[in-house]
């Protein structure tokens, strides 16, 4: 029989753990601030020495970045680990616009089924929030601050799946695509059916995951992205994997 032994933490040890959890489970998210290290110490009921040993921990790991006089940072780790690379491809390759719309449909429908098993009340105030947000911004025609509200919305609902690899895959995935669905929101303004089509899908995603609808709002989101899909295909602007393919064999 193999005994394990017991651990001897320091208290730093204990205080980057704490920290670490705080990170992995989205307390406090890529690009936002830790609170402020006197409020910290005071929260963790530790010394600010002990409390900075394990900001520098957390540093070199790569984790956090602490700018001098303001504060420390939650590091981007997904964006910096693949995002230039994916973003170099989709560009250079036309044919994976679809491939990451099948993608988005695969991380999504999971987000949208686990935030209405999960979500929490101040997760549904935040999707409420923005989903207000986002009506508010449609009718002035600004695909570029419409695609981040869109984002915004989407995001939310990530979030409140609790589930943090999850929400951290969709949060760069659509930083990473920021242009693309602006380009695709001044497409699908062409055609109003479309547009009104989508916003009632966004209403319908918040309203099934607030009622704890899970099943509904994984079909929400599969029909709201199968639309978008649509969209451009009909408009020859991607085209399906097969088609690819038949055309190369040509």
């Amino acid at each position: 029989m193999t005994i394990k032994p017991i651990e001897n933490l320091s208290i730093t040890d204990t205080i980057t753990a704490k920290l670490e959890s705080m990170i992995v489970e989205g307390v406090v998210k890529p690009g936002q601030a830790l609170p402020p290290e006197r409020q910290l110490a005071r929260d963790l009921e530790v010394s600010r020495a002990s409390l900075r040993q394990a900001l520098s921990v957390l540093e070199a790991r790569g984790l956090i970045l602490s700018k001098q006089g303001g504060g420390n940072y939650v590091c981007d780790v997904v964006k910096k680990s693949f995002s230039d690379p994916l973003l170099d491809l989709i560009k250079r390759h036309h044919e994976l616009k679809f491939q990451v719309i099948e993608l988005r449909q695969t991380l999504e429908c999971s987000a949208a089924f686990y935030a209405a098993e999960r979500a929490t009340k101040q997760d549904i105030e935040t999707i409420k929030k923005r989903l207000a947000e986002l009506k508010a911004i449609i009718p002035q025609k600004k695909p570029l601050a419409e695609a981040r509200a869109d984002l915004e919305l989407h995001l939310a609902i990530a979030d409140a799946a609790h589930n943090a690899p999850l929400s951290l895959m969709l949060r760069n995935i659509y930083s990473l695509l920021l242009s693309e669905i602006e380009e695709n929101l001044s497409l699908i303004h062409q055609y109003d059916n479309h547009a009104a089509k989508l916003h009632v899908q966004h209403e319908q995603m918040v309203e099934l995951v607030i009622n704890g609808d899970s099943e509904g709002a994984r079909e929400v989101v599969i029909e709201h992205l199968k639309l978008i899909r649509d969209i451009f295909i009909e408009n020859d602007l991607i085209n399906k994997p097969a088609e690819t393919l038949a055309t190369a064999s040509l």
